[in-house]
C-alpha cells in the first residue's frame, strides 16, 4: 500500500546535523530540526529524517538542488499556517510527484554517495550547507513525507515510488518527499529532490516500475563523461512553448481567437509520428492527438488544446506517448502566465 498520511510539514528550521560513515554506516540521515510553534520532544522541536544512504545493494542517492525554484505550488505554499497540513495524493493540487509533476529535469540528478572524504563529493556535503543556510537566513521550510506515528517528526523525505524489493508496499503515485524552502529575505524558493539510484524513471499508475524501465542508475550513469547529447527514443519531442493565455475569452462559446498552443520540438534525427501521443494539463485531463501527425527532425509543429484547459493560474504540461509513457514535461507558474497572448518559452 502507499505511505499513509502524506502531507507537507510548515515550520522554522532551528539545527540540523548528519550521521557520517562512523556513527552509522548503514541507514544514516541528515536530521533537521524545526519549530512549527507548537513544542516538540526534540529541545521543543520537531525532526525531519532524511535518506542518506539507500540500504539495498545499490547504495546512493540520486539529488537534484534547484535553486530559485519556479513551480505553481509555490504560491499555494505561501499560503499555509505553520504545522502539519494533509495532502490527497492526486494532481491538481500540493502533492509532490517527480515523475508527472514537472517539478525537476530527470536527467539533471547527481549521483552520490553516503560520506567521502573529500569536498563535494557524497550527498552530506551537497545538503546540509542549503539547509545550514535556511538556518541562518530563519527561512520557512515545507517538508513533504509522511509523519512518525507520535507526530514529532517526518520522513520518507524522497520519491516514494518505483522501489522494488521490500519498500515496492509504499510505492505510490503523488505523494514524493521533498524539501522546499523559502527565503523571505530576497523572496526566494530553492528545492532539495532526492531519490534512491534503485528507482525507477518510469512508473504505472500504481507507482510501481513501467516494464522495460530504467532506474537512475542506469539513466544517469550512460550520461557521465560522455561529451554527444544522446536523445533516448523516450525524450525524442520536447516542449518548447506554450501559449496558456490567449487574448480574449479563450476556452469559451464564440471565441474565434488564437486558442491555447503547445509547441512541440522533435529534436532528434529521425521522424516521429504523434498519432495517439497525449498533451496533459495540471488537472490529469489530457488531449489526445488523433490526427497521424508526422514530425519531422528538427520540426516544431503546434497542438490546440481547445477542450483541455491550460490554467492560467499556473499550471502543468506533460508529453505522453502512445503506450502512455511520459516523453517530456514543463510547468509555469501564475505569473509567467499573467500576460495575455505572450508566449511562454520553455527551451
Amino acid at each position: 500500500m502507499p505511505i499513509k498520511n502524506y502531507g507537507v510539514w510548515v515550520a522554522k528550521p532551528v539545527r540540523v546535523s548528519a550521521e557520517r560513515a562512523e556513527q552509522d554506516p548503514k541507514t544514516p540521515h541528515i536530521h533537521l530540526f524545526y519549530d512549527d510553534g507548537s513544542g516538540g520532544d526534540f529541545d521543543n522541536a520537531r525532526r525531519a529524517s532524511i535518506n542518506v544512504k539507500s540500504s539495498s545493494e545499490l547504495s546512493e542517492l540520486v539529488f537534484w538542488l534547484v535553486q530559485d525554484f519556479q513551480h505553481p505550488i509555490v504560491d499555494e505554499l505561501l499560503g499555509l499556517e505553520m504545522g502539519f497540513h494533509n495532502i490527497p495524493s492526486q494532481p491538481g493540487g500540493l502533492a509532490l510527484d517527480y515523475i508527472r509533476g514537472n517539478l525537476i529535469d530527470l536527467n539533471k540528478g547527481r549521483i552520490l554517495p553516503h560520506d567521502q572524504p573529500g569536498s563535494f563529493d557524497d550527498i552530506i556535503d551537497y545538503v546540509m550547507p542549503e539547509l545550514e543556510a535556511a538556518i541562518k537566513r530563519k527561512a520557512t521550510v515545507y517538508l513533504f513525507g509522511e509523519p512518525y506515528d507520535d507526530l514529532q517528526g517526518i520522513h520518507d523525505i524522497h520519491m516514494n515510488q518505483g522501489s522494488k524489493g521490500r519498500f515496492k508496499k509504499y510505492n505510490g503515485i503523488w505523494q514524493d518527499g521533498g524539501a522546499i524552502i523559502h527565503f523571505p529575505d530576497v523572496n526566494l524558493f530553492n528545492a532539495i529532490f532526492i531519490a534512491f539510484a534503485s528507482q525507477a524513471v518510469n512508473t504505472n499508475d500504481e507507482g510501481h516500475s513501467s516494464p522495460g524501465s530504467q532506474n537512475f542508475a542506469q539513466l544517469l550513469t550512460q550520461q557521465d563523461g560522455n561529451d554527444d547529447v544522446i536523445i533516448p527514443d523516450d525524450q525524442r519531442v520536447a516542449i518548447v512553448a506554450a501559449l496558456v493565455n490567449p487574448v480574449g475569452g479563450d476556452n469559451q462559446p464564440g471565441f474565434t481567437g488564437r486558442p491555447e498552443m503547445v509547441y512541440l520540438l522533435n529534436r532528434s534525427t529521425q521522424g516521429v509520428s504523434l498519432n495517439g501521443w497525449s498533451v496533459v494539463n495540471k488537472n490529469n485531463q489530457a488531449h489526445v492527438i488523433s490526427d497521424d501527425i508526422w514530425l519531422a527532425p528538427g520540426e516544431v509543429r503546434s497542438v490546440a488544446m481547445r477542450k483541455t484547459p491550460l490554467s492560467n493560474q499556473g499550471g502543468l504540461i506533460s508529453l505522453l506517448d502512445k503506450s502512455g509513457n511520459k516523453v517530456d514535461g514543463v510547468s509555469y507558474t501564475k505569473k509567467q502566465a499573467k500576460k495575455e497572448g505572450e508566449l511562454l518559452i520553455f527551451r
